[in-house]
């Protein structure tokens, strides 16, 4: 059944047709609305109403996809501001995960000491790991614009692979052994450049960030007790698997990094006033006494435990190396239990009050190990050292929580690149006593310079916190 036009409607009876009316202006009716008008003559009812909803229906839902639509956003991914994947939180936490899986480094002292290097030049080697993570920093940041985070996170889990074969098999000998560890830290340079500042990048909300932050630390120290404990054990049996167990985390953490996507990390945003009064909940101007605490303390304990209690375990007191991975593994469940116990500490507790009791912890950790070597003390030295070293990050995170999100991510790259060459110093100089047979001498001097710097960060800090700084902890 056809439709048909409407004609004029006739006026009222008798009445005159008045001028015209002023003309129309802008378009006239659109195509779906003059289908609508023929339709109106339809004489079945109930047909007429469902070609009327049928057709403006379907032109409503084309306009809302068509406005739903922005400008520019047929543009190819991967340019700056691309939105990443759904999951790339998740894929990130996982990576952050498979890529600790540390088999090799409980025993990495020991595998360069039975290829009979001597203490320093094993001691140097393993230096040479943070030397290289500081060398680094002074161009991986242009790798990450250049590129993106994605392609850092892959790539450099494929370089800490190769450099890990390259130790674990010998390849070379010694100038072997030398490129892998730069390779390895050179690959860990470019992740480190990226992963902490992508967490703010793919979740805004600061709160979320931060549960994430800890949740992520507290597993990270599990993932690298583990995998710890069993490279131990399986170093006894073969030396070659631990390295090639690490290498087969580095490229299941590399695939797993690759559902981040293509996401850019912006630039730091530049404060309004520069002299504006610090927020509350910071030190005013404190930044670089939190940074100096976190490259003493970080750099100092990481040293003791790659370097200093291998050395005295299993050189000095000469345990299996089944019991040397279990005592290893007391740092990281200490570590573990204060990374997940600091927010509520920091809810009732001073920063400052904290942070003097990492050092003490760290401190009384070496004076424990140059005054004995007795199975039970040297427990509770390795378990004091976890305590330290596990809430040195929270605590200085907290610290730095004035600055906006990027800003405080690329700080925190500066200070691991910092940290690696306190920890580079401290090694070389530390091999070189132990070489000698100075191991009292250097736990002494390395709880030293730990209690020094202490004392002047804590009398020389500008002031108080004044705000619950739970809030901000990252």
């Amino acid at each position: 059944m056809r439709g048909r036009r409407l004609g004029r409607l006739p006026g009222p009876a008798g009445a005159r047709p008045g001028p015209p009316g002023p003309p129309r202006l802008g378009p006239g009716p659109s195509a779906p609305a003059r289908r609508a008008g023929l339709l109106l003559g339809v004489h079945h009812p109930e047909r007429r109403r469902q070609e009327l909803l049928r057709l403006l229906g379907s032109h409503g839902v084309s306009s809302a996809r068509q406005s739903a639509t922005p400008p520019g956003a047929e543009a190819a991914p991967g340019g700056a501001g691309a939105t990443p994947r759904p999951g790339a939180l998740r894929a990130l936490f996982v990576y952050r995960l498979i890529s600790r899986a540390y088999f090799h480094l409980p025993v990495l002292f020991a595998f360069l000491y039975l290829h009979h290097l001597g203490i320093a030049l094993a001691q140097t080697l393993l230096a040479l790991y943070g030397f290289t993570v500081m060398v680094s920093g002074a161009f991986v940041g242009r790798f990450s614009a250049a590129f993106g985070p994605r392609t850092l996170l892959v790539g450099g889990e494929i370089v800490k692979a190769a450099g890990l074969l390259l130790i674990g098999t010998v390849a070379g000998g010694t100038p072997g052994l030398v490129a892998g560890q730069i390779l390895s830290g050179f690959g860990y340079a470019l992740t480190a450049s990226v992963e902490s500042p992508l967490v703010g990048v793919l979740e805004p909300d600061r709160e979320r960030a931060s549960k994430i932050q800890a949740r992520t630390q507290s597993w990270i120290f599990a993932v690298v007790m583990v995998s710890g404990i069993a490279g131990a054990v399986i170093f006894q049996h073969t030396r070659l698997t631990v390295f090639l167990l690490s290498a087969l985390a580095c490229a299941a953490a590399a695939t797993a990094a690759t559902g981040i996507g293509s996401v850019r990390l912006p630039a730091a945003r530049p404060t309004a006033n520069a002299n504006a009064p610090a927020e509350k909940g910071s030190w005013t101007g404190g930044a670089g006494w939190w940074i100096a605490y976190y490259v003493c303390l970080r750099g100092v304990a990481l040293a003791a435990f790659v370097g200093f209690i291998p050395y005295l375990l299993f050189v000095r007191t000469k345990v299996s190396l089944a019991l040397f991975g279990v005592l290893l593994a007391v740092f990281n469940v200490a570590a573990l239990l204060v990374a997940r116990w600091t927010a509520k500490l920091l809810r009732t507790k001073p920063a400052a009050l904290l942070l003097a009791a990492t050092l003490a912890c760290v401190a009384a950790s070496l004076v424990l190990l140059a005054t004995t070597s007795r199975l039970v003390p040297v427990i509770v030295a390795i378990a004091l050292l976890g305590l330290g070293a596990g809430a040195a990050r929270p605590l200085t995170q907290d610290g730095l929580s004035a600055l906006d999100g990027p800003t405080r991510g690329r700080v925190t790259v500066r200070m691991e690149q910092l940290t690696g060459s306190a920890n580079t110093l401290v090694l070389v100089l530390g091999g070189l006593g132990l070489g000698a047979g100075h191991v009292p001498a250097v736990m002494w001097g390395s709880a030293a310079v730990v209690a020094v710097t202490g004392v002047v960060i804590l009398a020389a800090r500008p002031g108080a916190r004044t705000a619950n700084p739970a809030q901000a902890l990252n």
